[in-house]
This record gives structure tokens, sequence and C-alpha cells, in this order.
């Protein structure tokens, strides 16, 4: 949808763009990644970025993009 414009479910064109995902605390939702995501403690560095959606007005399919994708990228070792 982002790219195409167009609802690959039902090829709808109306699209809904200016929308925002609020968790039940009011807060944006976000992706995160943890350096050892398996622990209990001590889960090292998080990278993080907020998602919106796109929503198609016709059938109501949602598409959900992280909106700075580049923050999850493990940083190269020096």
């Amino acid at each position: 949808m982002k790219s195409s414009g167009k609802c690959p479910k039902c090829g709808g064109s109306d699209i809904i763009s200016d929308a925002k995902a609020i968790d039940v605390c009011g807060y944006e939702t976000i992706l995160a990644i943890f350096e050892k995501p398996k622990a209990l403690l001590f889960k090292g560095k998080k990278r993080q970025t907020t998602v919106s959606p796109l929503i198609c007005a016709s059938c109501g399919y949602v598409e959900f993009y992280a909106d700075s994708p580049a923050a999850l990228v493990r940083p190269a070792s020096p």
C-alpha cells in the first residue's frame, strides 16, 4: 500500500495514512529490538522506532510500517 497507493486485498485506492497506532496506556506503539532478547534481565541496548498504520477505507485492511526503520539496524562494530 505504501508504494503502490492501492490496497493489496481489494485494490481500493482510498488509503488513510494519517492514523496513529496508540496502545491502551495512551502511548504510541513501538517496535523494539534487544541485544539479548531471551535474557530475563539486562536484555542489552534497545533499538526502537514507532509504527504507523495505513488503512484501506474500502475494506479495512491495515498495514503497519516502521517510521524510522534505519533505527532498528545494528550499528557496525568498530
